[in-house]
């Protein structure tokens, strides 16, 4: 059964996507209902078949746009500033896909997990 809250936090990511904004899932997804605790574990909505059924045309849209910035780039045929802002665009496009793909947005090897840490704190109480 599709869930109406799911599907609304995937209309609501690709509409902030489509005006520029920044994503920010967790207050995207607790405004749609959910709780706290859902709301820092993003991936228990993105993976819904409802959101996906929502942000998956924003991703491969993005997809799109990724592959063109890559080429343009191979190209050479940009400017010093042209240059300079495809690759900004590019490194946010590949964020983005990242981020509603439920990939790391960075690099966190050697860093604990908020989950991690939740539990290494309990034994330190």
């Amino acid at each position: 059964m599709a869930s109406k809250n799911a599907e609304a936090v995937g209309k609501e990511i690709s509409e902030t996507i489509r005006k520029g904004k920044k994503v920010v899932l967790g207050k995207i997804i607790k405004s749609h209902g959910y709780s706290d605790q859902t709301s820092k574990k993003p991936k228990l909505v993105l993976d819904t078949e409802s959101c996906q059924k929502e942000i998956r045309p924003i991703i491969e849209q993005l997809e799109l746009e990724r592959q063109r910035l890559a080429d343009a780039i191979k190209e050479k045929d940009l400017s010093k500033v042209q240059y300079s802002e495809a690759v900004r665009s590019l490194d946010l496009l590949i964020k983005n896909i990242q981020l509603l793909s439920d990939k790391p947005t960075e690099n966190i090897k050697g860093f604990l997990t908020q989950e991690q840490t939740d539990e290494l704190k309990k034994h330190i109480k």
